[in-house]
């Protein structure tokens, strides 16, 4: 809780959009959120059949998230460059002011 006579800190303004919620912002927390809690949804992996390699499916069903997290953090990343490049390119001034 912030008490009236504080002020929010210099380096955040309000107006930015890096804080306004976006659809694509709503997307990326989708697949965040996707890539953290099916992993850990015991029902998905709770069973030793079907074996890869001899391997029970609980270990290599966890072994393959660890690439599908990494892919899905990702993918994240891109989307969010892209958003950023997109507003980038149609306020180029915006973009000066805040590297100063």
């Amino acid at each position: 809780m912030t008490r009236p006579d504080t002020q929010p800190p210099p380096d955040i303004d309000p107006g930015d959009p890096r804080w306004r919620p976006t659809p694509t912002k709503f997307l990326v927390a989708g697949i965040l959120l996707i890539a953290i809690v099916v992993p850990l949804l015991v029902s998905t992996y709770a069973r030793i059949e079907p074996r890869l390699f001899g391997f029970p499916f609980f270990y290599w069903y966890q072994l393959a998230w660890v690439f599908l997290a990494a892919g899905l953090c990702a993918l994240s990343f891109l989307l969010l460059k892209r958003e950023h490049d997109a507003y980038a390119r149609s306020h180029p001034r915006d973009e000066q002011e805040s590297a100063q």
